[in-house]
């Protein structure tokens, strides 16, 4: 295993820690202020617990080697799928309430979006003639997802989770 490679495999792993004690750490504490369920996060409680999930996925992001140079552009676009697949699937973890329930599924459901659409960038990068139109198509999908995600952000009051400049 190269020393690339076991980096992005302990940061990675770290970040899965950070995020299950955090989830862990939240889901126990106080409740006030959310409606009928005694379960969901207190507001500030769910803004840190969203930015700290964000904050783990833009460091496995981050942690990518650079395309073309050290990695294809379509396995590059496969890790950025997986790690905003992953980031979704912490984020439907959380019990939000009735309050947020709304805003908090479509985040969910905008950053799964997010995840195939980069998977299905990355399959059409991989082809042995990519097709321009596709991959135009599917970035500017990407690029609405991505203006999406900073408007439910903004709305939601979670800064740290605007879209990544990923390229």
């Amino acid at each position: 295993m190269s020393h690339d490679t076991r980096r992005r495999v302990i940061l990675f792993c770290v970040a899965l820690i950070v995020v299950a004690l955090v989830l862990g750490s939240v889901g126990c504490s106080s409740t006030s202020g959310n409606g009928d369920d005694p379960d969901a996060l207190t507001p500030a409680l769910y803004v840190q617990a969203m930015g700290d999930i964000c904050d783990a996925t833009t460091e496995r992001l981050d942690a990518l080697p650079t395309p073309p140079e050290e990695i294809s552009r379509a396995d590059w676009a496969g890790e950025v799928s997986r790690a905003l697949r992953d980031e979704a699937a912490a984020f439907d973890e959380i019990d939000v309430g009735d309050d947020r329930r709304t805003d908090h599924a479509s985040f969910v459901e905008n950053t799964e979006g997010q995840a195939a659409g980069w998977m299905a960038l990355g399959d059409a990068l991989a082809d042995a003639e990519p097709d321009n139109v596709t991959i135009s198509a599917l970035t500017t999908d990407l690029t609405e997802l991505t203006l999406g995600r900073n408007d439910l952000a903004d709305e939601m009051g979670l800064a740290g989770c605007q879209a990544r400049e990923l390229s």
